[in-house]
């Protein structure tokens, strides 16, 4: 399922480049793979061995101008991607880590 979502956002960003690829390297072995590709505003990298682990990165310039850079691991345990550009969630309030604390340390009794 990851290896589509990747492709699937790959193939965005290579439409929205015109499909004008400045460097490209697709290198398909026995033992894996390595895939790399520029364009104007993007570019794309991953590795991937034959028991399809992959580690890659994407990045492209928004037409805001900003540069969005997403590094990502996919393995047997899901697709785990990384940036500043990922939503993360609030921080637990303190009264909540102070009940949570306080249930660990008071167990209901048998």
């Amino acid at each position: 399922m990851f290896k589509w979502i990747v492709l699937a956002t790959l193939l965005a960003m290579v439409a929205a480049d015109e499909l004008v690829a400045q460097t490209y390297l697709n290198d398909v072995r026995p033992d894996g793979f390595e895939n790399n590709w520029q364009l104007e505003h993007s570019r794309q990298a991953a590795k991937g061995d034959a028991n399809g682990n992959m580690i890659g990165f994407y990045e492209y310039d928004t037409p805001e101008g900003e540069h969005v850079k997403v590094q990502y691991t996919a393995d047997e345990n899901g697709y785990h991607p990384e940036s500043e550009w990922l939503p993360t969630p609030p921080p637990i309030p303190a009264h909540v880590l102070r009940a949570m604390e306080y249930i660990r340390t008071h167990p209901p009794k048998p």
